[in-house]
């Protein structure tokens, strides 16, 4: 990724952080989905942020969101 790429989704990522805690919760994650145009169920939504959350502490961090929109890309 480029460094302008990576600039960009940083922005991207931080514009759903409204709690500007460098996470996203579930609700932030699911604005943000809803922002990518995708219209998902909660169930749907609900397995896309366990698989993104690799970590499994219900919060999204921006590595992990970065690793995850490399394999979907």
């Amino acid at each position: 990724m480029s460094d302008d790429n990576y600039e960009d989704m940083l922005a991207y990522f931080n514009g759903f952080d409204s709690k500007k805690n460098g996470v996203l919760d579930f609700s932030e994650f699911s604005e943000l989905i809803k922002g990518l145009g995708f219209n998902l169920d909660n169930e749907r939504l609900m397995d896309g942020f366990n698989k993104v959350d690799t970590d499994n502490n219900n919060m999204i961090d921006f590595d992990e969101f970065i690793s995850w929109w490399g394999e979907h890309k």
